[in-house]
């Protein structure tokens, strides 16, 4: 390990899925492009610890197990080399012992949904279609062009995709916002949290120190709601209102 390192100048982003991680980490790439070493920004790659990308099975990187990639990571400190990746609750929940030491005294930010149905629902419609797609077929779950939103909303239409609550993901989603409040940001040296609701581009680029022109953005004219049928709307909100008034809004997130 080397003793001159600078942790602080490497910026290391955690937050769930459907966070704004994505748009949030085209800026952190590009600083890591002057400091450090970059994947090429594709999901398989920039999602260091990510074994559910069924699209990409047959990728060299997505055969490498947890253990491999971690050696990678340590290799390359070694050489002075910082690794620019984001990181998801879900996928660190195995590596946390090796992840919180491995990073510690890190730039570390952590980013959260304030408006904890919107991110939930948003999270739930894409899980109906990564459930319901046909094996291998890549949907786009981001704005990466100008063609992207009409591309889903086709790909919504063409596979029949029905909108329906999933027990599984709720209860993935409730033990992940439990984990990132009270384990993660608990556990790490004084992260910094931060609400997607209150940055910009403007914001990002400061906070990183570089320029860019145009970065991945969220959909911005899909209302995910209106996918679902009323009487599944219902036992949506039923269950996630019982949870939200007994345990989300102490987090201090919103019910919006």
């Amino acid at each position: 390990m080397l003793l001159d390192f600078n942790k602080e100048k490497y910026p290391i982003l955690i937050s769930l899925h459907k966070s704004g991680s994505t748009w949030i980490n085209t800026f952190i790439h590009k600083r890591y492009r002057r400091i450090g070493a970059t994947f090429p920004p594709n999901q398989l790659y920039t999602e260091m610890f990510c074994n559910g990308r069924n699209v990409d099975t047959d990728k060299t990187f997505a055969q490498r197990t947890d253990e491999e990639r971690i050696e990678l990571l340590e290799k390359l400190r070694t050489f002075g080399i910082e690794l620019n990746h984001k990181v998801h609750v879900p996928e660190i929940n195995n590596v946390w012992p090796w992840f919180k030491e491995f990073y510690k005294d890190y730039d570390i930010l952590v980013c959260k949904r304030r408006h904890i149905f919107t991110h939930w629902i948003s999270a739930l419609f894409f899980a109906n279609i990564w459930q319901q797609r046909p094996d291998k077929v890549e949907v786009p779950d981001h704005n990466k062009d100008p063609k992207s939103e009409d591309t889903l909303k086709s790909a919504v239409l063409a596979y029949n995709i029905k909108f329906k609550h999933i027990e599984r993901s709720w209860k993935d989603f409730v033990s992940n916002i439990r984990f990132l409040n009270d384990v993660v940001i608990k556990e790490l040296s004084k992260p910094q949290v931060i609400w997607l609701e209150d940055i910009d581009h403007a914001w990002l680029e400061k906070r990183f120190g570089v320029t860019v022109k145009k970065g991945i953005q969220p959909f911005k004219t899909i209302n995910y709601e209106k996918y679902f049928k009323e009487e599944d709307m219902a036992i949506i909100k039923e269950k996630f209102e019982e949870r939200f008034y007994n345990e989300f809004q102490y987090y201090g997130y919103e019910y919006k």
